[in-house]
């Protein structure tokens, strides 16, 4: 069975659990990076299914990302949440990696948020803090779409936004309305898993970036490829290696997201009543 095959296959087992729960198919899909995976399970009326449930789908082996798809219903549309996502450092490929989203694409959803863990390359962004992702540079050296093109897009999508510039006012318009402190800037995806060195976290620095994962990009990269408006969210849990004596760990980064999870959850909640009004 060809990918795209196995796509269809993934997108009707869902649209078939969907239509015995009376669910539409949904719109919107946020996808819940490291420790924010809990907000998807504040909703009552859901529908789960676990990643090892549905045909080809891998499940993460991260601590944090639990591997599942959660379907609620937000006004009259329906809204899918997946807690956690599949990593390159893992040792899965990019088109595992964006196997969920493009059959969910299949599925009807039109509109992605992006979230994640990341660390500070900007002195002004501490722990804690929000940051609407404007753009990004992919520093692995390699790019999701390499290989046969699949053809839920076309071979050579344009990047000039890849984050959609109205998702992005509307981000930033929430936060004003909140009282939330909203950053903008630059994402710097590297492979992992290793953490960065501080010579690494100063390269990357003077290259543009503002937060440093290694997560989102082969993700946003795919998404934008399958024509879905995209935007992005990224929960400062650290800053980067060198920029204060102290070491990384991912507990650290799971509880730094923890204690962002209020404004994060009114952030997120009001963008998707927004999207759904």
């Amino acid at each position: 069975m060809n990918y795209m095959d196995q796509l269809n296959e993934a997108s009707e087992f869902i649209l078939k659990k969907l239509a015995e729960k009376n669910f539409s198919r949904p719109k919107t899909l946020v996808v819940l990076g490291s420790g924010l995976g809990p907000y998807a399970d504040t909703f009552q009326d859901s529908l789960k299914l676990e990643f090892n449930s549905i045909p080809h789908y891998k499940s993460p082996s991260v601590s944090g990302h639990s591997g599942e798809l959660v379907f609620t219903k937000i006004g009259n549309e329906t809204v899918v949440f997946q807690k956690g996502r599949l990593h390159y450092y893992e040792g899965h490929t990019d088109h595992e990696i964006n196997f969920p989203i493009r059959s969910l694409k299949l599925a009807g959803v039109e509109n992605l948020l992006l979230t994640n863990a990341s660390g500070s390359l900007n002195p002004n962004y501490a722990p804690g803090d929000l940051v609407c992702i404007n753009d990004h540079i992919n520093f692995c050296g390699r790019n999701p779409l390499h290989g046969k093109n699949i053809e839920i897009g076309p071979r050579f999508p344009d990047m000039t936004e890849i984050y959609f510039k109205p998702f992005r006012e509307i981000l930033s318009d929430i936060a004003t309305q909140k009282n939330i402190t909203l950053h903008h800037g630059t994402y710097f995806h590297v492979a992992g898993p290793s953490y960065e060195t501080p010579a690494e976290i100063r390269m990357f620095r003077n290259l543009g970036g503002d937060m440093v994962g290694m997560s989102t990009v082969p993700e946003a990269i795919g998404a934008k490829h399958a024509g879905l408006n995209i935007a992005g969210i990224a929960c400062i849990t650290n800053f980067g290696a060198g920029l204060i004596d102290q070491k990384l760990d991912h507990e650290d980064v799971k509880h730094e997201a923890n204690k962002a999870m209020e404004k994060f959850t009114t952030l997120v909640s009001a963008f998707i009543e927004r999207l759904h009004a």
